[in-house]
């Protein structure tokens, strides 16, 4: 039996360094992207379609600027965003390849609380050596992601979001990175960019209005809650500083031709439902990087002020 015990406690005082060493390196990792500068040739894997753009992450003024010039398809394309303290604005042609969180400490405590860490091995991505960490989720409504941080610089090379059978779902790679140099010639200038302003600590403190999210999992708090009258659409985003999905609360004025639907493309799961409030029908939709079941169960949450009846 104390041989057993022995065992127990040397195998959990070996996960419990594993997990420390891989926090320390994911700690150097958000300290990197937000003090270093670099450029480099990036890829995005999403469901089959491959794309590939050139990346610019500059640190000015204590804000970070990412630039993406998008290779494929019309020339020209460019996804640029910046951080300020905790606002963020963004312009995209492509949004997908541009929407990587930019990780900074406290996002990182809620992920902490969200994941576990177990570091992998050592792999080689864009001709540099790099330790592999694994993040497996703690709920059933995360996905898990597998990253590759660069031994010298500690910046992150490679991000994959994988299924929960461990199938890669998306990928986000460097194949070429420079470290440094002097990148503010080729940023573009915010005034030939429209920008949408996303502040996360102003908005996470606004309430969500009349309507209501019953079931938002433990660590994902609001990023945004704006509403359009006009369109009759109310809209709420959540995140647990790594992934993020988006609640969308649409009157029948525009819903009334979508049916209730399940669909699910790379690691984005969407799913609707349809609500009937006082007379009034409603669809709500849940869009994000969360498994197909646990969008479900957040769309059936929503409810509002007012009695709400489910449509069979």
């Amino acid at each position: 039996m104390a041989v057993i015990i022995t065992a127990i406690f040397v195998s959990t005082s070996a996960v419990s360094q594993q997990n420390k060493i891989a926090y320390d390196l994911m700690d150097s990792m958000i300290e990197a992207s937000n003090s270093l500068n670099y450029s480099g040739l990036v890829t995005y894997e999403k469901a089959g379609r491959l794309k590939t753009s050139k990346m610019l992450h500059l640190i000015r003024d204590d804000m970070t600027f990412e630039q993406l010039t998008h290779l494929d398809g019309p020339a020209g394309q460019i996804s640029w965003r910046r951080t300020d303290g905790g606002c963020e604005k963004a312009a995209a042609a492509d949004i997908e390849i541009g929407s990587r969180p930019i990780l900074t400490g406290d996002s990182f405590e809620r992920i902490k609380a969200s994941y576990s860490f177990e570091i992998r091995g050592q792999s080689r991505v864009a001709g540099r050596e790099a330790t592999t960490i694994i993040l497996k989720p703690k709920d059933k409504f995360r996905l898990p992601h597998f990253v590759a941080i660069d031994n010298k610089s500690n910046l992150m090379l490679m991000s994959v979001i994988l299924s929960l059978a461990g199938k890669p779902l998306e990928r986000f790679q460097f194949v070429e990175i420079e470290v440094g140099g002097d990148l503010d010639s080729m940023l573009v200038p915010d005034a030939q960019t429209n920008l949408d302003e996303h502040c996360v600590n102003a908005v996470s403190q606004a309430p969500a209005g009349e309507w209501n999210v019953g079931l938002v999992p433990p660590g994902f708090f609001l990023t945004s809650s704006k509403k359009e009258p006009s369109m009759g659409q109310s809209v709420l985003g959540f995140s647990d500083g790594l992934t993020t999905f988006t609640v969308f609360i649409e009157s029948a004025q525009i819903s009334s031709k979508i049916p209730p639907f399940t669909y699910t493309h790379g690691a984005t799961a969407a799913v609707s439902t349809k609500l009937k409030v006082q007379g009034d029908e409603f669809t709500v939709s849940v869009v994000g990087e969360i498994p197909i079941d646990g969008a479900k169960q957040i769309a059936q949450s929503v409810n509002h002020a007012s009695k709400i009846l489910k449509l069979p």
